[in-house]
């Protein structure tokens, strides 16, 4: 989960509201809500590459989707 889905998710500033810990060597978060204990740590080059696949199909997807619902109104005005 991206940081920004943190924000969403905890509220800004969650860094001080939840304790959290950034370990700059490992670029690893540490932070607790509620009563259980997290640790954000970064993507691997591979699960970033995997994670660009899956947006470009989904994108891919809604943009065949919505040339499919756009030709079938063309089809229905005439």
């Amino acid at each position: 989960m991206s940081m920004e889905a943190w924000h969403i998710l905890l509220g800004r500033p969650w860094q001080s509201d939840k304790k959290a810990i950034h370990n700059g060597l490992t670029n690893e978060i540490t932070l607790t809500h509620g009563s259980k204990k997290f640790k954000l740590v970064p993507l691997t080059p591979s699960q970033v590459a995997g994670d660009q696949v899956q947006i470009k199909l989904k994108w891919d997807e809604e943009k065949n989707r919505k040339r499919k619902e756009e030709q079938l109104l063309m089809v229905k005005e005439e």
